[in-house]
C-alpha cells in the first residue's frame, strides 16, 4: 500500500492505495481512518485496486473549520473519483461510511456495486440523544484515535442528526445498484435489524451476517469479510 493525497475544493485528502485493474473505494466509520481496512488487503484477490480514504475531518486528512455535512463527503468522493479518473468502481463504507456510500450511490452517480457494512443513515443517531449521552458519545469518539478533533466530531454529530441527510425508504427503494449488507450479529452499535430492514428496501440486495462479530466486522473478522467481497464482485 502507498499513501498518497489528493486535493478537494474542501480540503487535501489522505488515501492508500494498492494498484490493481478494478477500482475499489472503502470509507470509514465516524472517527475511524483508511488505516482500519488493512487487514482485508492480503485477502482481496490482486484483481482489485485498494482505496482507502480518510475522509475529510479523519486521520491525516485535512481538517477544515466547516460544516461536515453528508453532501460535503458527497463532493470529496466525486472530486476523487473524477480526479483520478475511476470508471467502473465499487464502493465500500462502514457505519458513517457506509451512509455516505448509500447517500452517494443514491444522490450522485450508481457505482457498479455497493457493499454496506453495519451502516448508518436509517437508524436514530447520538446527536438525536440528550446532550450528555451525546457528549458522552463525542468524546469516546475522540478518544479512539490520537489524530480525532473534538470540534470535528461534534459538528459531524451536530449535522447527522438533521434529518435531511437521513436515508428515506422512499429513495433507497429507488436504487439500482448491486448491492451487497454485511452486518455483525453482534453490533449494540447499529443492530442487525437495520441491516435486515436495509435489504427489504433495497431492490435485489444480498445480505450477510458474520456471527460473533461487532459494529465493524472486517476488523475482527478480515478473511470472511474478504472472502464476501470477492465473490460479490466477481458475480
Amino acid at each position: 500500500m502507498h499513501r498518497k493525497s489528493f486535493r478537494s475544493s474542501h480540503g487535501t485528502i489522505s488515501y492508500l492505495e494498492r494498484e490493481g485493474p478494478i477500482p475499489i473505494i472503502f470509507l470509514h466509520g465516524l472517527g475511524g481512518t483508511g488505516n482500519s481496512w488493512m487487514k482485508l488487503s492480503q485477502f482481496i484477490t490482486r484483481d482489485f485496486g485498494l482505496y482507502y480514504l480518510d475522509l475529510l475531518g479523519h486521520g491525516r486528512s485535512e481538517k477544515p473549520d466547516i460544516e461536515y455535512t453528508i453532501a460535503v463527503q458527497e463532493d470529496v468522493i466525486g472530486e476523487f473519483v473524477n480526479g483520478l479518473g475511476l470508471e467502473n468502481y465499487s464502493l465500500m463504507g462502514n457505519s458513517y461510511g457506509g451512509w455516505v456510500a448509500a447517500r452517494y450511490s443514491m444522490d450522485r452517480r450508481e457505482p457498479t456495486h455497493l457493499i454496506l457494512e453495519d451502516s448508518a443513515g436509517i437508524n436514530r443517531t447520538f446527536g438525536e440523544l440528550e446532550d450528555d449521552r451525546r457528549k458522552q458519545f463525542v468524546k469516546m469518539v475522540v478518544g479512539s484515535n490520537s489524530l480525532n478533533v473534538e470540534s470535528v466530531i461534534d459538528n459531524i454529530v451536530g449535522n447527522n442528526a438533521n434529518s435531511v441527510w437521513k436515508i428515506r425508504e422512499s429513495e433507497i427503494k429507488e436504487l439500482r445498484t448491486k448491492t451487497l449488507i454485511i452486518w455483525g450479529t453482534d453490533d449494540r452499535v447499529i443492530p442487525i435489524e437495520n441491516g435486515r430492514r436495509l435489504r427489504e428496501l433495497i431492490p435485489g440486495s444480498k445480505f450477510a451476517e458474520i456471527e460473533g462479530a461487532g459494529h465493524v466486522p472486517h476488523v475482527k473478522y478480515p478473511e470472511k469479510v474478504a472472502t464476501l467481497l470477492n465473490e460479490f464482485l466477481k458475480s
